[in-house]
């Protein structure tokens, strides 16, 4: 589940989430604007998500993010 909300890798579970709500409520699909939506959204989605979990690891325990750096060096 966290792969269809949060991460970019499954563009087929956004279709399905996306072309069932359109059907839900009657619109017609579009292909171009679904895959625009899977483009951007979710990658938008991912950013905000690893940035909110950074600024609460950052308050939360600093020496973590010391850890983090250096695991990246």
């Amino acid at each position: 589940s966290t792969d269809i909300f949060v991460g970019f890798h499954s563009p087929y579970g956004w279709e399905i989430i996306i072309e069932s709500t359109l059907k839900h409520y009657g619109l017609p699909e579009n292909k171009s604007l679904t895959s625009l939506f899977i483009a951007t959204v979710p990658v938008i989605m991912d950013t905000v998500f690893k940035y909110w979990i950074f600024r609460y690891l950052n308050r939360s325990s600093p020496s973590a993010v010391a850890t983090y750096h250096n695991m990246n060096e």
